[in-house]
This record gives structure tokens, C-alpha cells and sequence, in this order.
């Protein structure tokens, strides 16, 4: 299969060579169909089996790659136990030529590509769509996303080549543009997506207009930001997630599933309802996620299926319960709590198995418990000193307590406090809390038990994005804009859904602050490495003073500090050299630092 068109973004090339012989040309092709941009489009379904990939494509990058979601940076890293030299967030490993970074330049023009193809398909003039609303919405899908890819990538690598077109030759001679005209091409490819989407999502997963609005006020707000916070572009911003508030107010109330006692189903022998639940409980239990279920906090929505997982494979699961879960097992007693018989840990030795299946702690624990990512102390903790009562960090959402399992100890059954574990050795590694949104809080969550899963994955529906982000953008603009009581006003909206007992007042305002309430609020959903180069200084600031291989962390020992250097030159990621070298009619230039 050929085509006759190329797009070429200086990413990784390869080259094949052939040589021939001269007493035939059996090594000649023939090929007897041979599908081109010209005849490849015969039916609408064809463009949207292409849309439908633009979909298949980011649903990985937000649920299977933790890269995106903070992994390196003030929230997230690899365990010690896990890898001692090759920390995310051990920026002396860090290159143009070494970085998880070209991953997400790889994808969003990746994206970009698969764009720019459905545009091609969706401009073939024999179509016949079913309806114009039809039409119309595919072509506000395939604008979302090329506007989507773009904004990532002026967010963390700045100014990039832009690229609308499939071209019929190879291209190697790309131009960067600026920062700036990145961000405005992806404005206008958000703003005509807006135009052409519906009001809500048509059918669970699709994206609609509030999800174009929410990134038109990030993108307004990242534009401003690079022009001095311009107020009009701020202005814009708030504009924008006003539109977004409008159609997708928070959840207030308990809602779904698991809210109403008598209600719901019974699964692997545990009732749907939880009494000790909260609203910010249900806003991550199956069945509570699409919009079309009630949920209006919900902007665009991943879907997720344990039957066409079962069926078909592929990456429609959440791979959290087996990475971010603590391997409670490694951890030990003190010496003076140690008894006879006893294993060697409160979470090790004689485990009842009618109680926690298969003799070890996973249905305890809530997940596999691989660890291969761990929160840093700076989401374990800080974020919540001083602000008694909020629901966020309700047993129910952040589970830090934990039982002994053993029943040949006198502890089995007791909660284990910390004062009894030996955490003289980085072993406090592998002792840190669950959160609800990566591991199911008991056995109602996994679907997959039944068939004989080991509780590795999730198979609910997960979050893009919900406008409680939204909340947190605009009141980032009204900050930069010097509306610090505006901004406190819109902080309080989700404290008070929250029902903390402190709020936040103007004089608190500040851009840590509302990093601070994003890891409250959103920690694991939003795309802190885009939210923290946005902040510039003090994003970077955030790093140097949380991220794991550098801040001084009581919880591990203070290991990571040893001579590990602080962020200090740059506030982008390193364009990948590759791109760089490939490129060769025309020098792009690196970006500063790299």
C-alpha cells in the first residue's frame, strides 16, 4: 500500500536501501490497488474512522503516558525502589538528545498528521453526509484537535513549525514560527472549533463545545502570558471560561452509582452504595464520568469498556491500580514491634485469605501495588497542612491509613501507626496513600475479577478534562490581571464545594497558591508539566522546591538531594535534536538552555 502524499515533520526518518539486479525485475512492485489521498476518502465513514483514531490517539497519551500528567516534575516521580539513577525529574540525564520531552513532541504532531489527514478526507467533494450537523461536528472534531496539538506544543516547546497541508514531495526545509503565531494558530483552529461543535457531547466521549472553550481560555491565557500579561488577552480568557461555566457547572451534591442507599448494583460480592462517600468521591466511580450520565462537571470524557477490552485488548483500561499503589509488603516493623512468628512486616506472613484474596495485598491495598510512579511529598502532605475538613482528603478519596494483615501478629486488624515502621532504609518509598481516582476504594471497582484479574487495571471511564479546571484558569487570568479578589472568589467556589473550613482570601493570592489548589483539586488529571512552563519562574520555582530528585523530602530520607542540580535555565523543553538534524534546508534553532 502506497500513498502519494507525505507529511514530514522532521521526526525520527529511516531509510531502506534496495539494490537490483540486472537480469530481472522480479524485486519490482506491481501492486494491484494502491490507495492515494485521492480515492482513499469514498465514504464519510472512511473520515471518520479517521476522526475516531484522532480520539484513540490522545486517549493514550492521557491515560497510559504519566509523562504528560506531571511525572518529573513537583507531584510525580519513579519510586526509589524503582530506579535509584534515571529519576524523571534528575535534570542532569536531561538533553535534546535524552528526554521523555520528544515524546510528546512525537505525539502532538502526531496528532497534528492525523488532523490534517482527516481534513483531507473531510474536504473530498463527492461525499455524501448523512445530515449537515453530522458534517458540521466532524469537521469542529478534526479543528479540536489540530488546535489541541498545537497548543500543546507552544505550552513546552514554544514556537514550531506549522504545518496545515499534506505536501505532495518531502519537506525538509521547515521554518519555526514564534512562540506567539503558535499559539494563535491553535487559537484559531480552537475558535472554529467551537463554531462548528455542538453544546454537549452528541454521544459519550466526543468532545463539544465547552471542551473547545476551556482550551480557548488556556490558550488566551498562555498568549498572555508571553506578552507581559496583555489584558486583553486575559480578558479573553476569563471570556471564555464563563462560556465554559455556563454549560458545565461543578457537581455539588453526591450523585451517581454509589450515593443512593438500596440503589445501584453488587459487584464481586460488595454493594454499589458507600455510605462514608462525598461528592468528589462520586465525581470518580464508574458509571459517574460522562456528562451524558448526569455528570455536568464533565467537559470531555475517555471511554473505557471491560467488555470491548475483554474482547478486542488495546488500551481501553487505566493501568493505575498496578503503578500507583504502595508495595506495603516491602515495609518492616521496628525491632520493638517485631514478634515471633510474625512476618516480617505488618503486610507480609500469614494473610487470611477468605478476607484478602489470593494471600497478598491486593484487594487490601486497592490495586496490584507495583509502584512504578509515586506522589512527592509536596502532594503526600504540604498541600493539605492547615486546612482541617476538606473533602479532598476525606478517607474516602486519600486513604493513608492501612491495617495489619497478619493474623500471627497482635497488631492483625489494628491499624498500623507510622511510629511502628522501620523507615531507617528509603523503605518509606513504598509507604505513601492511595487516591481513589488511580485505585477503586474496595473490590466494587474491578470489573474484571470475575474473568481472573489481579486487580492491575481500572476499565470506568476517565477525564480528559472537567470544568473544575476551568475555575482554576480563569482564576489564574483575573490574578494576572490584578483582580486577586476575583481570583479568591473563583478559588472558593471549589473550596466551598470542598467544604473547607479555611478560604481563600486576596491577600493569599498568588501563582504558587493556585498551583497549590490545582494539586488539591486536580492531582493525576491535569497536565501539570503544561500548567507549570505556563507559571515560567514560578513553575520552575514549584520544581525546584517539590520534585523528588531535588527538594530536601523528609519522606525519603532526604536522599534525592545529594547532588542532584536544581532547574535554573529554561522554562521549554529542548526541541528534540533529531528534529534539529533532520530538518536539513533549514536550521531551527534549539532552545535556550539546551
Amino acid at each position: 500500500m502506497k500513498t502519494n502524499k507525505f507529511l514530514l515533520l522532521a521526526m525520527a526518518t529511516a531509510s531502506l536501501g534496495l539494490s537490483s539486479c540486472d537480469d530481472g525485475d522480479f524485486l519490482t512492485e506491481k501492486p494491484k490497488t494502491i490507495y492515494t489521498t485521492a480515492n482513499a476518502y469514498g465514504t464519510v465513514d472512511q473520515v471518520k474512522a479517521n476522526i475516531t483514531n484522532l480520539y484513540i490517539h490522545i486517549r493514550y497519551w492521557y491515560q497510559n503516558d504519566k509523562f504528560l500528567k506531571g511525572q518529573g516534575t513537583d507531584v510525580l516521580d519513579t519510586p526509589y525502589f524503582r530506579d535509584t539513577n534515571g529519576g524523571f525529574c534528575n535534570f542532569s540525564k536531561w538533553s535534546s538528545t535524552a528526554s521523555s520531552s520528544s515524546k510528546i513532541y512525537d505525539a502532538m504532531y502526531q496528532l497534528v498528521n492525523y488532523a490534517n489527514q482527516s481534513l483531507e478526507g473531510y474536504n473530498t467533494p463527492s461525499l455524501t453526509w448523512n445530515s449537515e450537523t453530522e458534517k458540521k461536528e466532524a469537521y469542529g472534531e478534526i479543528m479540536f484537535f489540530r488546535g489541541y496539538g498545537y497548543l500543546s506544543l507552544g505550552e513546552m516547546f514554544g514556537g514550531v513549525p506549522l504545518v496545515d497541508k499534506f505536501y505532495e514531495t518531502l519537506k525538509l526545509d521547515f521554518a519555526r514560527s514564534s512562540r506567539e503565531e503558535t499559539y494563535e494558530f491553535a487559537i484559531k483552529d480552537l475558535e472554529t472549533a467551537a463554531e462548528s461543535l455542538p453544546d454537549y457531547p452528541s454521544e459519550a466521549g466526543r468532545v463539544s463545545k465547552g471542551i473547545a472553550y476551556h482550551f480557548l481560555s488556556e490558550a488566551y491565557l498562555a498568549l498572555a502570558t508571553i506578552k507581559d500579561n496583555d489584558k486583553s488577552d486575559l480578558q479573553k480568557s476569563v471570556d471564555y471560561a464563563d462560556k465554559v461555566m455556563a454549560l458545565h457547572p461543578l457537581m455539588t451534591q453526591r450523585f451517581g452509582t454509589r450515593a443512593t442507599p438500596g440503589a445501584g448494583t453488587v459487584k464481586n460480592g460488595v454493594n454499589a452504595y458507600y455510605a462514608d462517600g462525598n461528592v468528589f468521591f462520586d465525581l470518580f466511580q464508574e458509571g459517574n464520568y460522562d456528562y451524558c450520565e448526569g455528570n455536568t462537571e464533565a467537559l470531555w470524557t475517555l471511554e473505557n469498556d471491560y467488555a470491548v477490552f475483554h474482547q478486542y485488548g488495546g488500551n481501553n483500561c487505566v493501568s493505575t491500580p498496578r503503578e500507583m499503589c504502595p508495595v506495603l509488603r516491602d515495609v518492616v516493623w521496628k525491632s520493638e514491634y517485631k514478634e515471633e512468628g510474625a512476618g516480617s512486616g505488618p503486610w507480609t506472613g500469614d494473610i487470611d485469605n477468605a478476607e484478602y484474596p489470593g494471600g497478598n495485598v491486593c484487594a487490601y491495598l486497592g490495586g496490584r501495588a507495583i509502584a512504578a510512579i509515586a506522589p512527592t511529598n509536596y502532594v503526600i502532605s504540604e498541600v493539605w497542612q492547615n486546612d482541617e475538613g476538606d473533602i479532598r482528603n476525606a478517607a474516602c478519596n486519600i486513604r493513608r491509613t492501612f491495617k495489619c494483615l497478619d493474623k500471627k501478629h497482635s497488631m492483625y486488624g489494628k491499624e498500623v501507626p507510622m511510629n511502628m515502621l522501620d523507615f531507617s532504609t528509603q523503605k518509606i518509598t513504598e509507604m505513601f496513600p492511595i487516591w481513589t481516582k488511580f485505585a477503586p476504594v474496595d473490590d466494587w471497582g474491578y470489573d474484571d475479577l470475575a474473568d481472573g484479574g489481579n486487580r492491575s487495571n481500572m476499565y470506568c471511564d476517565q477525564y480528559a478534562h472537567r470544568s473544575a479546571e476551568t475555575l482554576l484558569l480563569r482564576a489564574e487570568a483575573k490574578l494576572r490581571m490584578g483582580d486577586k479578589a476575583g481570583a479568591a472568589a473563583d478559588v472558593n467556589i471549589l473550596r466551598d464545594r470542598a467544604h473547607c473550613q479555611v478560604k481563600a482570601q486576596a491577600s493569599d493570592m498568588s501563582l504558587q497558591y493556585i498551583l497549590d489548589e490545582r494539586v488539591r483539586e486536580l492531582f493525576g488529571e491535569e497536565r501539570r508539566w503544561a500548567t507549570l512552563l505556563r507559571m515560567g519562574d514560578d513553575g520552575i520555582k514549584s520544581i525546584n522546591e517539590h520534585a523528588m530528585y531535588i527538594a530536601d523530602q523528609p519522606y525519603w530520607g532526604g536522599y534525592f538531594k545529594a547532588s542532584q542540580p536544581v532547574v535554573t535555565k529554561w522554562n521549554l523543553f529542548p526541541i528534540p535534536q533529531n528534529i534539529i538534524d533532520n530538518n536539513t534546508g533549514n536550521k531551527i534553532e534549539q532552545n535556550p538552555g539546551w
